[in-house]
């Protein structure tokens, strides 16, 4: 933990005060949410200097936003449907959507994992609520993620497109696996600021996440009667499958009871891996 020696006038001792005391386990949620209030300026500045560092160099700059969605689509529609000869429907739109959606979760889980790390020369220089790192880095994946969904509008014009009231379960997608990857940049950033094990291994697994989600296939794919099975233990699928159907207003394959299920387990989540951060973030800043 950090702690400041303050030297009292007329005394010879001294007294200290905790900056950052551990947050007891039950409490870790009621100090974030009243250190992320009191911080909100803060924070928003961080979002504005994610903006300005993300496509610094770069030519096309925020461009890239919509480029780099649209050539990873290109090279997974390459291999599927042209090497392989086949495909399900609306391929482009889904395999972008999807692309696109699990991009936002890869990158606010690893840039929440990451904050200390990242931030570790301000962290160095002068206190504040730390926290605030793997928030406005999940509020700048969010704004990136609207930048990323524009070229989604032409396919939709172009396979056309039904509105009703299955549109409605896009944002409770979007916002499922916001706090997903937040709680889980939350529960591993001490870990991976003290071992960098932690960061190498997560990027194999979220490859093989890649993969296993219904990303560059559907639920068809998978056995009835292990669908169920695969929902509860994958709640990144769920909340994939109602933004792509949402996305064109079809019917979902799934029921309420799974969908409450990613919830229920996503919050959980984050709770956990606020709780745990608040409780560790002191005494893992001398790993930095």
């Amino acid at each position: 933990m950090n702690i400041v020696g303050l030297q009292m006038e007329g005394e010879s001792e001294k007294s200290y005060v905790v900056l950052n005391p551990p947050v007891k386990f039950q409490y870790g949620l009621i100090e974030y949410f009243r250190n992320i209030i009191h911080s909100k300026e803060m924070m928003m500045q961080f979002v504005k200097r994610d903006f300005r560092i993300k496509y610094r160099g770069s030519v096309l700059g925020y461009l890239w936003s919509l480029l780099g969605p649209i050539l990873h689509c290109m090279v997974y529609y390459t291999l599927i449907v042209l090497i392989r000869g086949g495909g399900y429907a609306r391929q482009p739109l889904w395999l972008f959507g999807g692309i696109i959606l699990f991009q936002f979760f890869r990158e606010t889980l690893e840039g929440g994992m990451r904050s200390l790390i990242s931030n570790q020369g301000l962290i160095k220089r002068i206190y504040f609520p730390r926290e605030i790192f793997a928030t406005s880095n999940m509020i700048s994946k969010l704004i990136f993620l609207m930048f990323a969904t524009v070229p989604l509008f032409p396919l939709l014009y172009y396979y056309g497109f039904e509105i009703n009231y299955n549109q409605l379960y896009v944002f409770p997608a979007i916002f499922g696996l916001s706090i997903l990857a937040l709680g889980m940049g939350f529960l591993l950033s001490c870990a991976h600021t003290t071992y960098a094990d932690v960061g190498l291994f997560m990027k194999y697994l979220l490859t093989f996440l890649f993969f296993l989600s219904p990303i560059l296939w559907t639920l068809d794919n998978i056995p009835e009667e292990w669908l169920e099975m695969y929902l509860a233990i994958n709640p990144v699928a769920v909340f994939l499958t109602m933004f792509r159907y949402g996305l064109d207003g079809t019917t979902l394959p799934i029921g309420a009871i799974i969908m409450a299920r990613a919830f229920v387990t996503s919050i959980l989540i984050l709770i956990m891996g606020i709780s745990v951060f608040k409780k560790f973030e002191g005494s893992v800043i001398r790993h930095i």
